[in-house]
C-alpha cells in the first residue's frame, strides 16, 4: 500500500469520528440559536402590532388559552390532588422517624410551589398543548397556509406565534395557581387523615412559607415555560419540508427539546434562586 494512501486512511479514521463529535454539538447549538432568534422576532412583532390586529389576536388568544388551560384544567387538578396526598405520606414517613410532623405543611409548601407545581404543569403543557402546536405548525406549513399569509401581507409570525405565545404564558400561571392550591388542598386531607391537624393550624403554617420569594419563581417560571414551550414546539413543526411522514418526527422532537428545556431551566432557576 503506498504510503500517501496509508495517511489518507489514517486522517479519515481520525476525521470522521472529529466530525460526528462536531456535527453533534453544532446541531443542538444550531437549534438553540434558531429558537432564541424566533422568540427575538416574536417580541419584536408583539410591540410592532397595529390597532386593527388586535380583534383577530384576541380571538386566537382566547382559543389557545381555552385548549391551553381550561380543557387541561381537570386533568391538572387530579395529578395535583394525588400528587399532594403522595408527596405528603412520603414526607410524613421521612420526619415522623425524627418527630418533626410539624414541618410537613411547610415541607409540602415549598416541595409544591418550588418545584413540583411548574415542573409538572410544564410537563402537562407539552403533552397537550405543545405536540398539538407542533403538528399544526407543520400541517400549515405543508398545506401552504403560511405562504398564503405572507402572499396576502399578513405576518405569520404576529397572527401564528405570538397569539401562542402570550396564550402559553397565561395558561402556564393559571394553571400553576389550580395546580399548587389542589395540591396542598390533597396534602391537607392526607395530613388531616394522619394527624390531628386542624385547617387553621395548617393555612398558618402556609403562611409562614408562602411569600414574595415563592410567588416570583412561580410567576419567572410560568413566564419562562408559557412562552417557550409554544415557539419551541412551533419552531419544529415549521421546519418541515416536503411530506407528512415529517410531521410525527418534529412532533417527537419538539416534546424532547421542551422536555429537555423544561427540566435545564427549572434547574438552573432553582438553583439561582434558592442555591
Amino acid at each position: 500500500m503506498p504510503a500517501t494512501e496509508a495517511a489518507t486512511q489514517h486522517r479519515g479514521r481520525i476525521l470522521i469520528p472529529a466530525a460526528r463529535l462536531g456535527k453533534g454539538v453544532r446541531l443542538p447549538l444550531e437549534r438553540i440559536g434558531s429558537a432564541a432568534w424566533l422568540m427575538a422576532q416574536v417580541i419584536r412583532s408583539l410591540f410592532r402590532l397595529r390597532r386593527e390586529q388586535f380583534q383577530v389576536l384576541r380571538r386566537v388568544l382566547r382559543l389557545q388559552v381555552k385548549f391551553t388551560a381550561l380543557e387541561a384544567l381537570p386533568l391538572t387538578m387530579i395529578a395535583a390532588l394525588l400528587m399532594g396526598g403522595i408527596t405528603l405520606i412520603q414526607v410524613f414517613g421521612q420526619l415522623s422517624t425524627y418527630g418533626a410532623e410539624d414541618y410537613l405543611s411547610q415541607l409540602l409548601a415549598k416541595l409544591v410551589i418550588r418545584e413540583l407545581g411548574p415542573l409538572l404543569v410544564g410537563v402537562i403543557v407539552i403533552g397537550r398543548s405543545g405536540t398539538a402546536i407542533a403538528a399544526e405548525m407543520a400541517s400549515m406549513k405543508l398545506s401552504g397556509e403560511v405562504d398564503a399569509l405572507i402572499a396576502t401581507g399578513v405576518n405569520p409570525i404576529q397572527y401564528l406565534l405570538v397569539p401562542r405565545m402570550l396564550g402559553g404564558i397565561v395558561a402556564v400561571f393559571s394553571l400553576i395557581i389550580f395546580f399548587d392550591a389542589t395540591a396542598l388542598l390533597g396534602g391537607f386531607i392526607v395530613a388531616w387523615w394522619r394527624l390531628p391537624l386542624s385547617l387553621t393550624s395548617f393555612m398558618d403554617a402556609l403562611g409562614g412559607v408562602i411569600g414574595a420569594k415563592e410567588l416570583a419563581i412561580t410567576f419567572l417560571k410560568a413566564l419562562v415555560f408559557g412562552g417557550s414551550i409554544p415557539l419551541l414546539c412551533a419552531s419544529y413543526g415549521l421546519r418541515v419540508k416536503r411530506s407528512t411522514t415529517e410531521i410525527p418526527p418534529a412532533v417527537t422532537k419538539a416534546a424532547v427539546a421542551s422536555l429537555l428545556m423544561v427540566f435545564l431551566i427549572g434547574g438552573l432557576l432553582s438553583a439561582a434562586l434558592y442555591g
